[in-house]
């Protein structure tokens, strides 16, 4: 994100000591996330035949769900040591997490809590950063980001992640497009909110960050490949095939960061 932040990101700049605690507090928020997630997603992940570490046997949830608290409890102690607005941002994350996968809440059980959560988990993640550096994540290019990526994972990404996941969401009474609108019809949605996201941020930065073209071009191509794929989904396909669809939507994604990299290393 540094090329998104500009020259103002010398000015404000914490000590690296700092950054680097926000980096790591962050990475045990999304560590814990991630296995408290797979720890109430096992009965679910079996009946999908997943290869996750938990569900496969691998890994025992008990020992699973240790190291996610020992991770949620070394966030919030290495964002505390980062600064109170890391503090603040991880303890939210933590909560998103928690609300997530945990079965009073169950926000993943329907579409559209599960996209918000993760709307709001990418926005608060956008502003991680240049609240570790101590600057004001305000300026155009990195709210452009933020906004464009955040809406990626929660238009696409949050629904696309279902579509080999049907059987066991449906065993467990989870109600997503997926199981009660079905592949074809939530493809289409699919494919018109991806196809939104990256025209919408191919304009928007050509309208107020030119140099974020070919970040937002990368994200308007991997839309127009994945409306391609996800239109071709079918109930019968093996749940290999029915994953494509969340591939091609990680491979954008990480394409328009490599280029957010690219260019900030060229600078």
């Amino acid at each position: 994100m540094a090329l998104a932040l500009g020259p103002a990101a010398v000015t404000g700049a914490r000590p690296v000591l700092q950054v680097v605690l926000g980096s790591l507090a962050w990475f045990c928020a999304i560590l814990y996330t991630y296995l408290y997630n797979g720890c109430m997603d096992c009965p679910e992940d079996r009946v999908n035949g997943s290869t996750r570490p938990i569900a496969s046997g691998r890994l025992s949830p008990r020992t699973a769900l240790a190291v996610a608290r020992g991770a949620a409890v070394a966030a919030l102690v290495l964002s505390a040591c980062a600064g109170v607005g890391t503090l603040l941002l991880c303890a939210l994350l933590l909560l998103l997490g928690y609300g997530y996968s945990a079965p009073r809440t169950g926000w993943k059980n329907s579409t559209p809590t599960a996209m918000g959560v993760v709307f709001c988990s990418g926005l608060l993640t956008y502003a991680a950063g240049p609240v570790a550096l101590g600057i004001r994540p305000t300026m155009p290019a990195l709210l452009l980001t933020a906004l464009a990526m955040s809406l990626w994972m929660a238009l696409v990404g949050a629904v696309v992640k279902d579509f080999s996941d049907i059987k066991g969401d449906a065993a467990a009474g989870r109600r997503t497009w997926a199981v009660t609108l079905g592949e074809r019809r939530t493809g289409v949605l699919v494919a018109v909110g991806a196809c939104l996201v990256g025209g919408g941020f191919t304009a928007g930065a050509a309208r107020w960050a030119p140099h974020l073209l070919p970040t937002a071009g990368a994200v308007l191509v991997g839309a127009l490949v994945l409306a391609a794929v996800v239109l071709t989904v079918r109930s019968t396909d093996s749940r290999a095939r029915r994953r494509r669809p969340y591939r091609v939507f990680m491979g954008t994604q990480m394409c328009a960061h490599l280029s957010l990299i690219g260019q900030a290393a060229a600078v």
